[in-house]
């Protein structure tokens, strides 16, 4: 069995099988540490793989010694991050409801809803051409999983990892919306 550092020093020369191992190694305890601060599964998920593909893509600039320690901190700054967003969001969300309690305004209303529509186009355009196909398909079309793998020659995980993909791309270009829509929920 290797070591972690057999194993980094393997993956720097773009060896996948042992960023395998080392995703096997740490990911759980990774996974874990964010849903035992945060009780979201799915937050904990997203951020647990965030890390993981960032190790991938820095492997080669990357100069860790000891690569536990590396990823449970790159794991809990990417959590810290996430706080410092959502605390900014409702902050913002806050900020808008006075303004809509104190001016109710049809104009206002309709200038919330274009830039919500705005924000939806520009998260749209920000996805790679083959997630935005699936996200159209699936989301505008209303095309099941099954029907877009069929329809696009691939295999049903695929079409779920690229819906996957396109629902964060749309989370983070509609975080200021997401959290207003949030807030609303929770007074209402």
């Amino acid at each position: 069995m290797d070591t972690d550092t057999e194993l980094l020093s393997r993956m720097r020369n773009d060896d996948q099988i042992a960023f395998e191992e080392l995703y096997r190694r740490y990911w759980r305890r990774c996974y874990v540490q964010v849903v035992r601060r945060s009780g979201d599964e799915t937050l904990a998920e997203d951020i647990t793989q965030n890390v993981f593909v960032s190790l991938w893509e820095k492997r080669k600039s990357l100069d860790v010694q000891h690569v536990g320690a590396y990823l449970f901190s790159a794991v809990r700054f990417r959590f810290i991050t996430y706080l410092k967003s959502q605390l900014h969001a409702q902050t913002y969300a806050l900020h808008l409801l006075q303004d809509e309690q104190e001016s109710p305004n049809p104009v206002d209303a309709s200038m919330r809803i274009k830039e919500l529509n705005e924000a939806i186009e520009k998260g749209v355009a920000m996805m790679p051409p083959k997630t935005k196909t699936i996200y159209t398909l699936s989301r505008a079309e209303y095309y099941s999983v099954k029907e877009i793998a069929n329809k696009l020659n691939l295999s049903e995980k695929a079409v779920e990892y690229h819906i996957t993909q396109s629902l964060k791309t749309l989370r983070i270009a509609l975080k200021d919306f997401l959290a207003l829509l949030f807030l609303f929920q929770e007074l209402f």
